[in-house]
């Protein structure tokens, strides 16, 4: 058996890189064989995947290794039935988080050699300029402008080198706050149909973790093909801010300003031009297109 590893040194501030210093000395000393496949910039990922498939046989393994945005990078080059392991190596590791799966590299390595397949869902997303697969989250307007906003900052990068990455979403969040204006959005799901006249926080989920482990859907499970919409209304700035403790405990949908709906498919259309993240990638959707989700089972060797 070799292990295919794809894997990102530069993921979580070079925790890629470190887990790739433990790991590989590990299994030498072990005397499993490996071929790495090491990105060296964002992009890379579909390439190397398409390399793997062409040389692996079926008894070899791929690992990815590497953060959120490196999973979700591999699995929309992956074929849907294709099983892989996955090594934890980022800042925010919410699907690590959302699976229960060791941030140790080590430990998650052994796990993996338990062969131990799993199924989980992911969403499937369709608009007229963008598709594709959404790992964790699909977020518009604020969630997207937060999302944005915290990838350009030096800030996130200080904090990520001293394990305080979290953070950085919560501070960019602050500044934000201030600036983004509400929108106009639809939601169509197969029992109902929403209307927002003033949306603000507009995020689709398969699980709870957002930001590096806030729980914005506490009840979100990607164990199942639920898709969890949370929306809030523009309001006060001490009106929001007075939100922001229970937020970071889970216990926001305790309260009814936020609008929390489930089903297992969606189409969604703004009025407006506003700016999207899928996983922590930026997009822009267009007035009046729609983005239409739905749920697709995967399977993770863990």
């Amino acid at each position: 058996m070799i292990y295919y590893i794809l894997a990102n040194p530069n993921a979580g501030s070079r925790k890629g890189e470190r887990s790739l210093k433990l790991l590989l000395p590990y299994l030498e000393e072990n005397g499993l064989s490996y071929k790495l496949f090491a990105t060296e910039r964002t992009g890379q990922e579909a390439s190397f995947i398409q390399k793997i498939l062409e040389e692996k046989k079926p008894e070899d393994q791929l690992l990815i290794l590497g953060g959120d945005g490196t999973i979700s990078l591999a699995l929309n080059a992956l074929p849907a039935d294709f099983s892989f392991g996955y090594i934890p190596s980022g800042s925010g590791n919410d699907f690590a988080r959302s699976l229960g799966l060791s941030l140790d590299p080590i430990q998650a390595f052994k796990n993996i050699r338990h062969n131990q397949a799993k199924d989980f869902y992911v969403m499937r997303y369709k608009s007229q300029s963008f598709s594709g697969y959404a790992l964790n989250n699909v977020g518009i307007g604020l969630d997207a402008a937060i999302v944005k906003a915290t990838n350009g900052s030096r800030v996130k990068k200080l904090l990520n080198s001293i394990k305080l990455g979290r953070l950085s979403y919560l501070m960019t969040a602050l500044h934000v706050l201030f600036s983004k204006k509400s929108f106009c959005i639809s939601i169509y799901n197969l029992k109902d149909t929403f209307k927002f006249d003033n949306a603000f926080l507009l995020t689709f989920t398969k699980h709870p973790y957002f930001g590096g482990g806030v729980k914005i859907a506490p009840e979100a499970s990607n164990l199942n093909q639920e898709i969890h919409l949370i929306e809030l209304d523009k309001y006060s700035m001490p009106k929001i801010f007075s939100l922001i403790p229970s937020a970071l405990q889970g216990r926001h949908l305790e309260n009814d300003i936020f609008h929390h709906s489930v089903s297992t498919a969606v189409s969604v259309t703004p009025q407006s031009t506003q700016p999207v993240q899928i996983d922590g990638e930026t997009f822009e959707i267009q007035a009046n297109d729609t983005l239409t989700l739905t749920s697709e089972r995967r399977s993770i060797i863990c």
